[in-house]
């Protein structure tokens, strides 16, 4: 089994006093992370945590759930990353699900699971407050070919995979992305993803591998306040936190314009336009769960491409438009009772579900989910290209299209819509028709526009379709005789 030394013991020694980790009360250095780490292995290994065991750990993004997850990775232990936002009964299926008997609350107050074969510890208890230091043995050195994380995937459109994800998966991501956009001792990328999904964990190890800093900012804080108090060099948005800062009305306030990088679903082309105008280097991406985060990567422009191939993975289109994947960063499977099972064909491809395109370039178009396709009256319809246009209007937030049942055509679209502005819904459904018939067939354009539906979306950047459809066709019902 190929094995390597630890990429943080490594920075640790190359750039001791070089941030490594940035909060609003303080820095931490590489050498003190490095600390951190070892002493709460020794912690987590003295109540009984070996190699393999599985840990659960619940909380918002912090110092303690950083030091956690690398001290874990340390041990050989199989770090599992439960959502904060779920409710009880949900981290309880996944606890179970996972067999896994640890979990660890980042948050004092946290309330108990009230589950009796499940062991809660407070972060506080395992990560040291006062840095003793400790001499290290040996070099520690991580086995690349070994299980590390297991990481759900979005449940976007279908309920969500566990899928279990070696070292080697997110050490290969890292250091090909760092390689397309370098990220040195001298930069700063905010962490405004969460670390229970790949997009936030492949930036904490981009910044152990390449030696930049992790800026850890008050979740109550704006993000352009985050971007000039902390000196941004980097960011990673999904498409919705990006459309909120250049709406926000502070980008004239910004000191610096950092390197956007935009991922998670597909960019309207007139928030790049605007994204570029304003000063933003941005970047395409086209990733998922199952390849540890990105796959392609490339300079966004107005084509709607998600960009180039990186090293270390392989990409094609089957005959039916689906993106097919492998490589170095392909997961080790999906678990389920205890077992992981890799769902490849018979030459070891990845079905990925997504549909797309490949241009003269070599740079890939994403066009939308298999599972979201709508066959309305014998047509195939994707919601993101419907999405696509309506974010191109000016006075549209966010956007989310589904599909209801219908007699005659069998399916059509409807249209959840949220305006940026309080002049009243209603004015706009006209206006909206109107905008989308200058792009899209009639069958493609939403037969309804209903309200946002903040509750439903409970503040999540990957909406469930599913429950928006049930949302829907419960409406429509309601409105017949």
């Amino acid at each position: 089994m190929p094995e390597l030394r630890c990429p943080l013991n490594l920075t640790a020694e190359k750039q001791p006093d070089s941030a490594a980790v940035i909060t609003p009360t303080g820095t931490t250095t590489f050498a003190e992370l490095e600390q951190l780490v070892h002493i709460s292995a020794i912690n987590l290994k003295e109540r009984g945590v070996a190699r393999n065991s599985h840990v659960a750990v619940l909380g918002e993004n912090s110092l303690d759930y950083y030091v956690l997850l690398l001290a874990l990775l340390r041990i050989g232990a199989i770090f599992c990353a439960l959502n904060h936002r779920w409710p009880k009964r949900a981290v309880k299926n996944a606890l179970n699900s996972l067999d896994c008997p640890i979990l660890i609350f980042t948050k004092e107050k946290t309330k108990s699971l009230g589950e009796s074969l499940i062991t809660e510890w407070q972060s506080k208890d395992i990560v040291p407050r006062e840095l003793k230091k400790i001499r290290l043995r040996s070099e520690p050195v991580v086995n690349l070919d070994h299980p590390t994380a297991i990481i759900f995937t979005s449940g976007s459109c279908t309920q969500p995979k566990a899928a279990l994800l070696s070292y080697g998966n997110f050490y290969y991501n890292a250091i090909s992305a760092n390689k397309f956009i370098p990220f040195t001792e001298h930069d700063r990328w905010l962490l405004s993803l969460p670390l229970c999904h790949v997009g936030g964990l492949g930036i904490l190890f981009r910044s152990i591998i390449g030696g930049g800093a992790v800026v850890i900012p008050d979740s109550k804080q704006e993000t352009a306040d985050s971007i000039n108090n902390f000196e941004i060099s980097h960011t990673s948005f999904v498409p919705t936190q990006f459309h909120r800062l250049i709406n926000s009305g502070q980008l004239d306030s910004l000191n610096n314009y950092p390197t956007v990088i935009l991922g998670g679903a597909p960019a309207a082309a007139e928030l790049i336009k605007q994204g570029l105008k304003a000063g933003f280097k941005i970047y395409t991406t086209y990733g998922l769960t199952e390849m540890a985060s990105q796959v392609t990567i490339g300079k966004a422009d107005n084509h709607g491409h998600s960009g180039s191939l990186l090293k270390h993975r392989q990409l094609k289109i089957a005959d039916d438009g689906e993106i097919l994947v492998k490589g170095k960063t392909l997961f080790l499977g999906y678990v389920e009772n205890d077992v992981a099972e890799l769902p490849l064909d018979d030459q070891g491809w990845f079905h990925t579900s997504d549909i797309g395109k490949i241009d003269k370039k070599g740079r890939l178009t994403f066009l939308g989910r298999k599972d979201n396709m709508l066959i309305s009256g014998g047509e195939n319809i994707f919601p993101e290209e419907i999405e696509s246009y309506l974010m191109q209007l000016s006075y549209v937030e966010s956007a989310i299209v589904v599909g209801i049942k219908d007699k005659e055509f069998g399916e059509r679209p409807v249209a959840f819509v949220k305006c940026v502005n309080e002049l009243g819904f209603d004015q706009f459904t006209d206006r909206l028709k109107t905008e989308l018939g200058k792009n899209l067939p009639r069958y493609k354009i939403p037969v309804e526009f209903l309200n946002w539906p903040e509750q439903a979306v409970n503040g999540s950047l990957k909406p469930d379709r599913q429950k928006l459809s049930r949302l829907a066709q419960k409406e429509q019902q309601a409105k017949q005789p």
